[in-house]
């Protein structure tokens, strides 16, 4: 087996949910995405997590999202605005550009440990209400990028459970 399968396969990895990208200027790059692939709609709000750990330690961070599909896969663009986080990290040392990989699961603990399992460090740990979607979010960033080059996220979303 390949070490990406077997990771995979350690991990009980889903399917991909989401691609995050982080950018400077929402209102431009909505734009830009609109214009160059014809994406939208498009949800863009501002979120403050209501519980939020940074590398393990209790932080602040508010962030402006935004949401469109990309087929059957969320396309998250992330404007970092104030306090400490990965986004914030990326903008300040690599710009705007690809920053990671999320999979939805209804087990969050489990996958949590199974991450941790393999070795992989939190980056990020936020739950808050998402008064959008009417509904809690639950989040954890790993630092994956030694072997793919990207940050992979869990995330778990109440509303995906009422369907």
């Amino acid at each position: 087996m390949e070490p990406g399968a077997e990771l995979r396969t350690k991990l009980g990895l889903p399917p991909i949910s989401q691609i995050g990208i982080v950018v400077r200027d929402m209102t431009r790059a909505v734009e830009f995405y609109e214009d160059i692939f014809g994406l939208g709609p498009w949800t863009v709000y501002e979120s403050t997590p209501d519980k939020y750990w940074f590398k393990g330690k209790p932080s602040h961070m508010r962030l402006r999202q935004g949401k469109a599909m990309l087929g059957g896969i969320e396309l998250e663009l992330v404007q970092p605005l104030e306090g400490e986080s990965p986004f914030h990290e990326f903008a300040a040392t690599q710009g705007e550009g690809l920053h990671h990989i999320a999979f939805n699961t209804e087990d969050f603990d489990g996958m949590v440990r199974k991450f941790q399992d393999a070795g992989f460090q939190a980056l990020l740990l936020a739950e808050a209400y998402v008064p959008t979607y009417q509904g809690t979010v639950r989040a954890c960033h790993f630092d994956t990028r030694a072997v793919g080059g990207v940050i992979f996220e869990v995330v778990w979303k109440s509303w995906l459970l009422k369907r």
